[in-house]
């Protein structure tokens, strides 16, 4: 589980930096691609006012002071014929009080409209020794974006007398404008796939994880296979003749460790018998009933023997059973045996859980009779799981217990399985464990 996690993690990782790149790389281009076509309108317009201040003389600037209807016809006629070659939306001659001398626009302002959003760059010209042109950024007026170069004129004297406009109309804005718009519809749309690539992966990935463990418990089934066959004969028989010399030595001195020796040869057999049994599931799916008939189950009989085979094992501890519906009296068709070595597997894991963690042995067994099918829970109020725990038991070879084998509780959900049935298990650190069967059954009357 935790290498799924850990892939799961860094695919997801992995998508949202793939996403973030593509994203990136798109608005970087977005970005250069504006600024290219900035700069390149920008030089056009710089380029165009030098050319068109060597067309307008020191003379005509003079002139168009002084009010000469002459000189102003020939540079309005001059202005125009640029404008008109170089798609340009306007040419205008500027006092530096920002008043028009001369315009190929037809509006009758005396003043430049927008003498307040290009200030600075007007006084700077005027007010400054440089010859050079400045261009202004794009700005909007209107639905329209322009960009402006200004250019100082000299008159007869020399001095800074007037200052020449170039404006053109910034038409990649609206390109940009789509550009952008697209981007960022595109800029959803790689999320919106980005986000189902990683579910298509986390998909196929928990169902590799999936063939994974199957492919685990077979080959352990295999493997188990082949060991038990050679193993377990020969250590069965040495551990019955060490439990019948323990029996007889606890008959004729009553030591006390003769009763520790017949504890850990049967501890010992039930492990022994857990991987018998684990590695027969593997050969043989049917196993575990095959050799078992269905039978009526009579609740209140099945469940006081359950609690009397628990008292006589433990006997010597005192077992606290908790209220149930225990005693409901109904009958129902099963399989005795494997349902009574299911629910006593059970019982012994919570008891042996109580212990563990030094607390009273407190576990109830109760049923219910639903109609058509009949609920059978254990529940104990030992230290109960966390979830990390929780995720894992029942795997093979997992146990919280030091003396488990870790397949107890594994070959009970296959039995309840086999029965047609499930088994749920709910758990709260220190709170305890609930763990539920429902048998889809015929009830008896």
């Amino acid at each position: 589980m935790r290498l799924i996690s850990k892939k799961l993690l860094v695919v997801g990782l992995f998508v949202v930096v793939l996403t973030i790149l593509v994203n990136l790389s798109w608005w970087v281009f977005y970005g250069n691609t504006r600024r290219l076509l900035d700069e390149q309108l920008s030089e056009r317009l710089a380029t165009i006012a030098r050319a068109t201040r060597t067309q307008v003389t020191p003379v005509q600037i003079s002139g168009l002071i002084d009010d000469d209807l002459d000189s102003y016809y020939a540079v309005v006629k001059t202005l125009e014929q640029i404008r008109s070659v170089d798609s340009l939306s306007e040419l205008f001659i500027l006092t530096p009080s920002y008043r028009y001398l001369a315009t190929t626009s037809l509006d009758d302002d005396s003043l430049y409209m927008l003498r307040e959003l290009n200030r600075v760059y007007i006084d700077s010209l005027t007010f400054g020794e440089s010859s050079d042109p400045l261009v202004t950024p794009a700005y909007k007026t209107g639905d329209i974006y322009l960009k402006t170069a200004f250019i100082p004129l000299r008159d007869t004297s020399f001095f800074t007398a007037a200052i020449l406009g170039v404006e053109a109309s910034a038409d990649y804005s609206s390109v940009l404008r789509d550009l952008r718009q697209n981007l960022h519809a595109s800029a959803g749309l790689s999320l919106v796939i980005g986000l189902l690539l990683g579910l298509i992966f986390i998909f196929y990935q928990r169902r590799l994880g999936l063939v994974e463990q199957r492919l685990f418990l077979t080959e352990t089934h295999a493997f188990l296979g082949r060991m038990v066959a050679v193993v377990s004969h020969e250590i069965k028989n040495p551990l019955m003749i060490i439990r019948a010399t323990g029996e007889r030595l606890k008959r004729r001195t009553d030591a006390g460790e003769s009763q520790f020796i017949i504890e850990e040869v049967d501890r010992l057999n039930r492990i022994v018998t857990g991987y018998l049994d684990f590695a027969r599931a593997g050969a043989n799916r049917t196993s575990y009933l095959s050799h078992e008939a269905p039978e009526g189950i009579e609740i209140p009989t099945f469940i006081s023997n359950l609690r009397g085979h628990l008292t006589a094992k433990y006997r010597e501890q005192e077992i606290a059973w908790l209220g149930s519906k225990s005693d409901s009296k109904f009958s129902f068709i099963g399989y005795p045996r494997a349902l009574r070595q299911v629910l006593l597997n059970l019982l012994i894991n919570s008891v042996e859980a109580c212990l563990a963690a030094g607390l009273p042995i407190s576990i109830g067994l109760k049923a219910e009779n639903r109609g058509t099918s009949v609920l059978l829970s254990v529940i104990d109020r030992g230290p109960g799981m966390s979830r990390k725990e929780l995720a894992r038991i029942g795997s093979p070879f997992y146990t919280t217990r030091r003396s488990g084998s870790g397949l107890g509780l594994y070959i009970c959900r296959e039995l309840v399985e086999e029965m047609k049935g499930g088994l749920k298990i709910e758990s709260t650190e220190s709170e305890g464990t609930t763990v539920t069967i429902e048998l889809p059954v015929k009830i008896e009357n």
